[in-house]
């Protein structure tokens, strides 16, 4: 028998935020919720990793980053395959209606404001992932 499974547990998430703390706090909610982390501190880094193979489930992606801002990271993320599929999150504090408009012709699934609920996060993370399938 087939049986999808939800939610984030057995999941990888890329998060590219340059705010230590707020990375850490990021990663902790996932990991509570089964997920493994991994981290991108800045656009440099997230570039470098969008010249490899994906490996993610998703990625939760700030817009405010040093060197490549979000939405240059981004569009370079719909630009590469293996990439240009995986469900990204935008989480950040710029609120401005124009700012999530953006984001979301930019190619992001969703958008959550700082400071973020926890809850709500997870849900809207869990909402863009795809069933996995498991035998059982």
């Amino acid at each position: 028998m087939i049986h999808s499974q939800l939610g984030l547990k057995h999941r990888s998430v890329l998060i590219i935020e340059d705010d230590a703390f707020m990375a850490r706090l990021l990663g902790f909610v996932l990991h509570r919720q089964g997920a493994a982390i991994e981290y991108a501190k800045d656009g440099i880094e997230a570039m470098e990793r969008i010249e490899q193979p994906c490996g993610f489930d998703a990625v939760l992606l700030d817009l405010l980053l040093p060197f490549h801002g979000g939405m240059e990271v981004l569009a370079r993320m719909r630009q590469t395959p293996g990439w240009c599929d995986v469900p990204v999150l935008i989480v950040s504090d710029l609120d401005k209606g124009e700012e999530i408009a953006r984001a979301f012709r930019a190619g992001a699934d969703d958008f959550v404001t700082k400071p973020f609920n926890p809850d709500e996060l997870v849900a809207r993370l869990s909402r863009r992932l795809r069933p996995q399938q498991s035998l059982l």
